[in-house]
Formats: structure tokens, C-alpha cells, sequence
């Protein structure tokens, strides 16, 4: 810090001139205020990834103008509350004040505070302190300034470490319900419902299923208003715990639910003599002749917001239409405000969605992600779990992210265990693995988990 006598003045100062024998007189103010806070430029060496996902740097100016810093007259704490970004380097930063009074800064080498130079560059790697003092030496009041600066990358995609259990199944369906996570697998014995709460390292609680026959698809499980639906055999049947299942409708050869809606109220079920839909999984109502080609096997289904509409919901269904799931993934959507299902024609497409073992597609950061174990992605053979595939335009295209951002485990990589996925309310994803342990991973993109 350099010491300097220099003393900033208010421009706001009262100055009273007096032409009274050529004397210059000076009014001087009790008034001790910063009025305002802002800084410079930012020049900084970025973290960064290559195409292939490997370190680099680059070089960016961050526009200091683009950072409001807030002032607590009570507190005397001086922030931004939006944060620069990312590795941005403050040692070294040019600032500039309003004030009333004139202004110190504590040097700590020293104990004391001392001025400054306006045209200084000061270190805010840490909070500094600063003393604005009125002109009539009178009064003083101190302020705290703190530059704040993101500690993660926010677009990056962090994962916990692996949490295993004792408690070992082969996952059959993972979702949120009831505040907890329900993981719907099968042992020996038969089906299971395993719990855990959705914060920290899961702690399972295993109890057995009842009510639902073996032919029982608990792949097809989905929540809808309240209470969980799954497809058994030719009918549909419901529960309110997840542990005790009864019949709710049968006799009419149902195959796959193909999406649920709670803002719209309804369920939509694809049938041997149908497309269906019901408000209570009771009553059915019919909704057309199941299109040719539309996927019922291997299905997920997915649901966003119209960035331009939120009033406006996309519904997407992926899947195979035949039963051995053999040959292309097809995708079909349709808006809240439609009717009829369409399918994304995409024979000329390589970035059409991938064919994965055990393809799961989930709406995530309102984009579309597909995962899943070896298989063909964008025309060529892929191993298990080699990358997420991104749609950003509603299922017509999907790619690999290029950079760093949305990577998977490398510890999932070439993984051929049953597996499931799952989102949670809190934008944190579950990858839940079976094994001689239960594995499961959570990940969440740093940006969806800042405080508002």
C-alpha cells in the first residue's frame, strides 16, 4: 500500500468562498457517507477446456461497470451480491467512490488506517476496511468492503463420491415421491421398495411390496396427484406408499404410461386398443388410435416449460416401439395446448437420440439428457455411460457436451450394471447402480444450487 498525504473531497462538500480581503474560506462538513462503490475493469487468466476436455486457459476482460455493489448504511457492509465469476483475480483492482468526507484504508501492516491514491490498485483478495472521516475531523464511519467471487464454477457438473450400500437389488425404477427417494428394484424374494431421505448419503430402509403380481413392470413406474401408478400384466395399479399396491383398472391390455401432467391433471396410457387418458386412474377416456411407431417399450418420458410460454408445456416420449427394443430410439412430443402426438422424423439425422442399453432420458436444467450403457450414439459404437447426450431443442438433435461441464463419473465409464436415474426436486441427479453393493452417485450442476 503506498502512503500518501492525498485526501479525496466529496465533490458534494459544502464550499463557501469569501472574497473578503482575497482570503479563501472553507466551510468544512460533519457529514461522514459513501455514497457509492463500484470498480474497474477485470483482466484474468480463466480456467478452460479444449473440445477433447482437456485444461487450458483463456484470457477475459470482466466489465467492472456489470457489478452493483450494494451498501449497508447499518452495517457498514459493502458487496455484490452477484458474484464475478469464476476464477477472476482481485489482487490487484482500480476502484472508485462517492463520497462525503474523505477516505482511508486499513492497512494492516500498520494498525492504522492511512489515505490512498484514487489512482491506486488495491488488493481485495480478502475484505478491506475502509474509514470515511467528515471533513470537520468530527465524525467517521467504517465500512467493510468485500469483493465477491464465485468459489465454483457454476455451469460445471460436480458429483458426490460413491455412496454404496449393503442393501443389494437390481434397480428397477428411481423417483421422488413424499419427500423421500424411492428406488423400486427386485431381489430373490421379489420386489422391493427401498427409501432414503434426499439430502446427504443415502441411508436405505428396504421393506417388500405387496399386491403386485410378477408380471409387474415397475420400469413403468410414475407419480400422478398424489399417488404412484405402475403397469402389471394388462392392467394398472396404484398405491399411496409405495409398499402396498392395488388394481385400479384392468381388462384392456394396457402397455406403458407415456406421460403424466399434475398442472394439467391427467395421465396418458398407451393400450392395445389405444391411446388413454385419466384424471383419477380410474376412469379412461379415450385420446385416439396409438400411432404407428410410437414407443411403448423401454419408454421415458419427459416434461419442460416453453422458455417464450411457461403456461405452455412440451411432453416428450422416448422409446422402441417393438418389444425387444431393437433397431433406432424413436421420439415423439406433443404441447399442452395439442392434441396429437408427433414423431421427429430423423433418418438423416446423426445427432438423432442415441440407442443406449437401458436409455434413460430426463428434463434436467430445461434441456432434455439422455444416458445410458453401450450402444450407438451420433453413428458410432459408444461405450456405457461415455458421456450425457444434451437435446436443446426438444428431442430433434442430441449431442456430447465438448467441454468439462456436464461430464459423467469417469468411475461409470464402461459400467454395464442394471442402473436407474433420477432427478430430484433440489436439481440434484441420482445414478443408482446395482452391484455387489448398491452404488449410487449424485450430481448437480453448481448453478442450480446457488441461493437465490
Amino acid at each position: 500500500m503506498k502512503k500518501s498525504l492525498a485526501i479525496c473531497f466529496s465533490v458534494l462538500m459544502l464550499v463557501a468562498t469569501s472574497c473578503l480581503d482575497g482570503v479563501e474560506e472553507v466551510t468544512l462538513s460533519p457529514y461522514a457517507v459513501l455514497k457509492s462503490f463500484s470498480i474497474g475493469d477485470i483482466t484474468s487468466e480463466y480456467p478452460a477446456f479444449t473440445s477433447e476436455g482437456l485444461d487450458t486457459t483463456e484470457t477475459k476482460t470482466v466489465l467492472g461497470s456489470s457489478y452493483v455493489f450494494s451498501i449497508n448504511q447499518q452495517t457498514g457492509e459493502v458487496f455484490n451480491a452477484d458474484s464475478l465469476p469464476y476464477g477472476t483475480e482481485v489482487d490487484s483492482i482500480m476502484i472508485d467512490m462517492q463520497l462525503s468526507g474523505y477516505a482511508q484504508i486499513y492497512v494492516d501492516s500498520t494498525d492504522s488506517f492511512e489515505g490512498f491514491l484514487t489512482d491506486e490498485f488495491i488488493d481485495f483478495t480478502t475484505p478491506r476496511k475502509f474509514r470515511i472521516t467528515s471533513t470537520d475531523s468530527e465524525y467517521h464511519r467504517d465500512y467493510t468492503v468485500s469483493v465477491n467471487v464465485h468459489q465454483v464454477e457454476p455451469e460445471m457438473m460436480m458429483w458426490s463420491d460413491e455412496y454404496l450400500s449393503d442393501d443389494a437389488l437390481v434397480p428397477l425404477r428411481a423417483l421422488e415421491f413424499d419427500g423421500k427417494m424411492c428406488l423400486f428394484g427386485k431381489k430373490d424374494e421379489g420386489f422391493v421398495l427401498a427409501t432414503t431421505g434426499m439430502q446427504g448419503a443415502p441411508s436405505w430402509q428396504c421393506e417388500a411390496i405387496t399386491g403386485l403380481p410378477e408380471t409387474a413392470d415397475l420400469a413403468t413406474a410414475h407419480s400422478f396427484s398424489g399417488a404412484l401408478y405402475v403397469i402389471a400384466g394388462d392392467g394398472l395399479y396404484t398405491s399411496l406408499n409405495g409398499k402396498e399396491w392395488t388394481l385400479c383398472y384392468g381388462g384392456s391390455g394396457l402397455v406403458a404410461i407415456v406421460g403424466v401432467s399434475d398442472d394439467e391433471g391427467v395421465m396418458w396410457v398407451a393400450a392395445d386398443n389405444g391411446l388413454l387418458t385419466t384424471v383419477d386412474g380410474v376412469a379412461f377416456e379415450s385420446a385416439g388410435e396409438v400411432p404407428a411407431g410410437f414407443p411403448l417399450y423401454g419408454v421415458s418420458t419427459a416434461s419442460c416449460a416453453m422458455k417464450h410460454n411457461k403456461n405452455i408445456v412440451r411432453y416428450v416420449v422416448v422409446g422402441y416401439p417393438d418389444k425387444d427394443k431393437s433397431g433406432k430410439t424413436t421420439v415423439w412430443s406433443k404441447l399442452s395446448t395439442e392434441t396429437a402426438w408427433v414423431k421427429y422424423e430423423n433418418e438423416n439425422n446423426v445427432y438423432s437420440c442415441p440407442s443406449l442399453e437401458g436409455l434413460t432420458v430426463f428434463g434436467y436444467d430445461g434441456f432434455l439428457y439422455a444416458v445410458g450403457g453401450a450402444g450407438v450414439a451420433q453413428g458410432k459404437d459408444v461405450e456405457a455411460f461415455e458421456s450425457f447426450y444434451i437435446s436443446r431443442d426438444n428431442g430433434i438433435t442430441w449431442k456430447a457436451p465438448k467441454g468439462f461441464y456436464q461430464r459423467i463419473p469417469s468411475s461409470l465409464k464402461g459400467c454395464d450394471e442394471p442402473f436407474v436415474v433420477a432427478v430430484g426436486s433440489d436439481n440434484v441427479v441420482w445414478i443408482i447402480c446395482a452391484g455387489e453393493q448398491l452404488a449410487v452417485r449424485k450430481g448437480m450442476i453448481n448453478r442450480l444450487g446457488f441461493k437465490k
